[in-house]
């Protein structure tokens, strides 16, 4: 009786055939995808100006979503390329510094405030909500404490700020410089008017576009009041859920 297992010898052949062209047909398809891997991997890890990395660390803030990235040419803050920030102070000046950290105090739902990476408080006029700032105003506002003292004492009526005050505004600034620790080439070049080679930090940057944070903070700020801050609440905040 003939074995239901049993190949025919003509048929060998064929099979061994068939089983040649399967892995011929393996071998070009994984040579393709092993190609198509390593020109993503060169296209996107490996091009100038992009590292992205799987390990790189990530805190929760609830602006990531509105984060974009702009081009923009610094100044120089000399001669005429003088912004009104770097003028001498005015009615103008002072307001055009506090439109800048003037969206600080803001608030968010619990939903949020239970994913950032620390704790905050809740509003004693708002149930639900959460104060928090985003901490590119805090650090504004500590420059302008620092540009404020600088000339007071001169005719401008500028409030007295405790030393511990300038220290604290100087190691935030120090600090936030040191965490963005910014990458772009300041150059030198040769300068006609003055027969000498100077330094050029009027250069363009890759920058987060300001505007775009400073109008999402604008729709979540608060005005304080005294029961914020003096007011005991119960916080039912959970950060594990």
């Amino acid at each position: 009786m003939t074995s239901n297992y049993y190949i025919p010898l003509h048929e060998e052949p064929a099979r061994r055939g068939l089983h040649s062209r399967l892995l011929k047909v393996f071998c070009v398809l994984s040579a393709i995808s092993n190609l198509a891997l390593l020109w993503l991997l060169t296209t996107t890890t490996n091009r100038p100006g992009c590292n992205i990395s799987r390990d790189t660390p990530h805190l929760y803030s609830p602006a990531d979503h509105v984060v974009r990235q702009k081009i923009v040419k610094f100044t120089r803050g000399v001669e005429d390329d003088i912004p009104i920030y770097e003028r001498r102070p005015s009615d103008a000046v002072d307001a055009a510094w506090r439109d800048l950290w003037s969206v600080a105090q803001t608030r968010i739902p619990r939903s949020e405030a239970a994913k950032m990476p620390n704790r905050t408080w809740p509003l004693q006029r708002e149930p639900g909500q959460y104060m928090f700032a985003l901490d590119v105003f805090h650090q504004i506002h500590c420059l302008d404490v620092l540009r404020q003292q600088v000339h007071r004492g001169r005719g401008f009526n500028y409030t007295h700020v405790p030393i511990s005050h300038v220290r604290h505004c100087i190691g935030a600034i120090r600090q936030a410089l040191l965490c963005a620790a910014d990458i772009s080439p300041v150059v030198w070049q040769w300068s006609e008017e003055r027969q000498l080679v100077e330094q050029r930090d009027d250069i363009v940057h890759v920058c987060r576009d300001f505007g775009q944070i400073w109008e999402w903070a604008a729709g979540r700020t608060f005005i304080a009041q005294d029961s914020d801050f003096r007011v005991y609440v119960e916080d039912d905040l959970d950060i594990s859920s």
